[in-house]
């Protein structure tokens, strides 16, 4: 079932990328952050997994150290508050995260 998730999740980030508009009536970064934290909110919830957090972690330990959730993160540090290229960085590093865990056999879902 993890692997699933997983799988799941890059499905949907691959989604988004393609059809942004069958997500959302106006793309941007707002929306998509908010749509993923709360969709991986559900998960962690559901399945005792802790993926928003592990994202954060992830980042923070990739670049720069700060104490902001990825959310802010990304649109702050790694977008210097530009809204549209921080919606490019976002799928970008949602689906290395998602490669990165899934590629090392490590077990973010636990």
């Amino acid at each position: 079932m993890e692997e699933n998730i997983l799988k799941l999740l890059n499905k949907i980030i691959n989604d988004i990328e393609l059809r942004p508009k069958m997500f959302f009536v106006n793309p941007n970064y707002r929306e998509l952050s908010s749509y993923l934290f709360g969709y991986l909110t559900c998960i962690d919830n559901i399945n005792s997994t802790h993926i928003n957090n592990l994202f954060s972690e992830w980042l923070n330990n990739r670049n720069i150290k700060t104490s902001l959730f990825w959310t802010e993160y990304i649109l702050r540090i790694s977008a210097n508050d530009n809204e549209k290229y921080a919606y490019e960085i976002l799928i970008k590093e949602f689906k290395l995260f998602l490669k990165a865990n899934n590629a090392d056999g490590s077990d973010i879902l636990t």
